[in-house]
């Protein structure tokens, strides 16, 4: 019994501290910036289902899934650097993430652009790090038991993040309009440098 609460407590803080609900919700902020408490809120509960049923999936069939396909974790690393750089210029440019329209939507209203699931759920709180600690925790998993504590931290860590994320709209009345466009740049370069450092330990991994 013992071990297994050392496996849930290990399971727990290693998920929270990297899917890092505190940086996520600066990017939400960032990227939502004069967006209405609604969105954000919005943005914030689909991002978390989002990096739950990745989570979740990974930790059931990833193992799986990598070895008939022949896909390797570095390979990933690298997909999910390059959706952050993608996002991470726009963010330093001051470019918007507010409207995408087509013709119909046009004759109705503009449309914010749906962050919650790229790149905020994947692959900021459910990226390449995060995919392998729950197949990594999965392959350690001894028994029924240890299973469910595993599906109990992924619950737990969610939660939290849930919480976190909601309360980045409280951070957004504090900072005001001028603080949440430095933010945006400040926030677009760390999402530079992580992107980079995916892409390069990605390379570098695949060729060790």
């Amino acid at each position: 019994m013992a071990d297994s609460l050392i496996f849930f407590l290990n399971c727990t803080v290693t998920l929270f501290s990297i899917i890092d609900p505190l940086g996520g919700a600066a990017v939400l902020l960032a990227m939502t910036g004069g967006d209405t408490e609604a969105n954000r809120s919005d943005q914030a509960k689909r991002a978390v289902m989002a990096t739950g049923s990745v989570l979740i999936f990974f930790t059931i069939l990833g193992g799986t899934i990598f070895a008939i396909f022949g896909i390797s974790i570095h390979a990933l690393m690298v997909a999910g650097g390059l959706i952050l750089l993608r996002f991470a210029f726009k963010m330093v440019e001051g470019e918007s993430f507010q409207y995408k329209s087509s013709k119909p939507e046009l004759a109705e209203a503009e449309i914010k652009e749906d962050i919650a699931i790229i790149p905020l759920a994947v692959p900021l709180m459910a990226g390449p790090a995060a995919i392998t600690t729950v197949m990594v925790f999965a392959n350690r998993a001894n028994g029924v038991l240890e299973w469910i504590l595993l599906f109990m931290a992924i619950g737990i860590t969610l939660y939290l993040t849930h919480i976190i994320l909601q309360h980045s709209q409280n951070f957004s009345n504090w900072l005001g309009d001028l603080g949440t466009r430095i933010l945006t740049r400040a926030m677009g370069l760390v999402l530079l440098a992580m992107g980079a450092e995916f892409i390069l330990s990605g390379i570098k991994g695949y060729f060790e």
